[in-house]
């Protein structure tokens, strides 16, 4: 009697274990084991057994199939963590799902990080099925009496919720209030398991997006305002209105990093015209890139309104309907036409949206340019250059223009065959190093013409043009790859993956009248107000600084990273280095860094999640 009983709970069993080695194995797939994995046990089996709760009611007969499609989610659930992981090294979250049909216009960028054996998440539903198949005769379809199952319900659900519980009271010791911003979601997964994370992620976004949207009360608004006036209060500007007038050209460079400049391979250089226009220009040696999960639409967004990312989704998707002190808007005021250009479908991002919002007068996007020759993942940015040119001489003057390059697209893979031999990328041949090193040295000869072209229709010497990457090119799971470019061995730091999270940034003055270099720590939210200075924009909700009024260097990024001049807090260790010596810094000598972090991000936030300068400036 007891074995036949047993056996009636057999899938029950079988479930329990199956789901708790998948979510340890994720765990150990992502390098989220540590000294504390005792709570991380707790986690994934409280969650396998709350989850086999609900079908206790059910009869045996009928309660396989509910396992086997709950297995089945669970598996994709992973799977999809797994897969974006590898380029975004985090895990994936409800606010992205809105994100998830984007995964089509760059498949060739999903497939790459695709690996053969990541099916073999799902090899056990596939064997489960067969036997379900064969043996289903076997199955019980008698349905034990109400007060049974009622007891084998609440049991199943008691021992779940006490171990689940359990994880998750020590993760909010451990980090107070962790579960509720989910500032970290690698940290949560690493103490509660991916599916107990998953379940307070929805908790989360449900209860703060759609069922009660938190107020702002007036006092944080003067907060707010305080903040602002203390941090945009300048004394003796330099330069104000020095540019006004003359043409404003900003190029967005796909995935250029700053380590590609003045870097030779096989004594060739891979970057020689902008090596060239850096000797002309103004350079900013230490700039960060800022972007979240909203990846090129965010750097289009950090430069355009020198704010913060959201912590979750993009800021072009959720928030495309807000009202923005955004830096088209402000050059129309003053007389400026303003366009943007970017060879790709018009909807990709919500840009159509967004780009209204921003105040942008003409989108040039795929519909507006001709498709006559191709490179990574679109238009040939030679092509996109040399059209974009054509249609600035027919714009009205003074004009914006705003352009976002293609070619240099992860994966970096030469698909019309055209750079294979563009230079020998000598030990890196074949790898993604390599690769990205060819499509940088493609982009950057589009550059060279591209600046031959300004040159001869007149638009150079009468024009400020800025030349900056968008977001890294490197996954982390390739920063080994990375350290033997750099520096010539196997092994990276923390410090040193951190430093060479910098981008190309340099500013082009007519008559070179700027040039040189800073050497300040810059992130993408100063260029606005940089360039608000020099064209006689006065500007209030920015975050940035304007780097030619001050050495000060300050960069908060979105998962709460900051860097100085001198030292940098590295959220990912929970550490604070020495930027020069790499050596570890005590944390308490530095609160003042993290409450002017926690600032600029709480603001950023607020006048995002609340449109706030609809509200301040109507």
């Amino acid at each position: 009697m007891i074995k036949k009983s047993l056996f009636r709970e057999i899938d029950i069993f079988a479930f329990i274990f199956i789901i708790f080695t998948k979510l340890v194995l994720f765990n150990y797939i992502l390098n989220l084991l540590d000294d504390k994995i005792k709570y991380l046990v707790f986690g994934c089996f409280g969650s396998a057994l709350l989850i086999s709760s609900i079908f206790s009611f059910v009869k045996q007969s009928k309660r396989v199939k509910g396992l086997i499609i709950s297995n089945f989610i669970i598996s994709l659930i992973i799977f999809i963590d797994v897969v974006y992981n590898r380029y975004f090294c985090d895990v994936t979250s409800v606010a992205l799902v809105k994100q998830a049909r984007l995964a089509a216009e760059v498949k060739s960028s999903v497939t790459a990080l695709l690996k053969p054996y990541d099916l073999l998440i799902f090899i056990d539903i596939v064997i489960i099925y067969v036997l379900y198949k064969k043996f289903r005769h076997l199955l019980s379809d008698v349905k034990p009496k109400f007060s049974l199952r009622v007891v084998k319900f609440a049991s199943i659900l008691s021992l779940g919720l006490i171990f689940s519980i359990t994880s998750v009271k020590a993760l909010e010791k451990e980090q107070p209030g962790i579960t509720k911003t989910m500032y970290d979601k690698k940290y949560v997964v690493r103490r509660i398991g991916s599916v107990n994370f998953h379940a307070f992620d929805f908790y989360r976004y449900i209860t703060s997006n759609v069922l009660k949207k938190q107020k702002i009360s007036q006092d944080e608004i003067n907060e707010i305002n305080k903040f602002l006036e203390q941090r945009n209060l300048s004394k003796d500007v330099k330069y104000f209105g020095s540019m006004k007038g003359k043409n404003l050209i900003v190029v967005q460079l796909e995935a250029f990093q700053g380590f590609l400049l003045n870097k030779k391979i096989n004594g060739q250089e891979i970057t020689p015209n902008l090596n060239k226009l850096a000797k002309e220009s103004l350079v900013l040696d230490n700039c960060f890139y800022q972007t979240a999960f909203g990846g090129t639409s965010d750097a289009e967004f950090l430069l355009n309104n020198s704010l913060i990312p959201i912590k979750e989704g993009a800021v072009y998707y959720q928030y495309a309907g807000n009202k923005f002190e955004a830096l088209p808007d402000k050059m129309k005021e003053i007389g400026y036409f303003t366009a943007v250009m970017h060879a790709n479908r018009p909807g990709f991002w919500n840009r159509v949206n967004m780009y209204k919002s921003l105040g942008f007068d003409v989108y040039e996007n795929e519909n507006n340019f001709i498709i006559d020759e191709t490179q990574g993942l679109g238009l040939s940015d030679k092509s996109f250059f040399k059209q974009a040119v054509e249609k600035m001489k027919k714009y009205e003057k003074p004009f914006y223009t705003f352009l976002i390059t293609l070619s240099s697209h992860y994966p970096y893979k030469d698909y019309q065959n055209k750079i294979n031999n563009i230079i020998n990328a000598g030990e890196f041949e074949g790898t993604i190093i390599g690769d990205y090193i060819k499509s940088a040295k493609y982009t950057d000869e589009a550059i060279g013409e591209f600046i031959e072209l300004l040159k001869k229709e007149g638009l150079w010497d009468n024009s400020v043009v800025l030349f900056y990457g968008d977001h890294y090119a490197i996954p982390y799971d390739q920063k080994d790859v990375m350290g033997k470019l750099l520096y010539g061995r196997d092994k990276i730091t923390d410090i040193e993956w951190q430093e060479a999270q910098k981008i190309v940034a340099m500013i082009h003055f007519p008559n070179n009248e700027f040039k040189g270099h800073v050497t300040s720590v810059t992130g993408q939210y100063d260029f606005y107000p940089t360039l608000a200075n020099l064209f006689g924009i006065e500007v209030k909700y920015v975050l940035g600084r304007d780097i030619l009024n001050t050495d000060e260097g300050f960069v908060v990024l979105r998962n709460g990273t900051w860097i100085t001049n001198e030292i940098a807090y590295l959220n990912f260790v929970d550490k604070i280095i020495d930027r020069r010596t790499g050596k570890e810094l005590n944390k308490e000598e530095y609160l003042n860094y993290f409450e002017t972090a926690y600032k600029i991000l709480k603001t950023s936030d607020s006048i995002i999640e609340h449109d706030l300068i609809k509200t301040l400036n109507p």
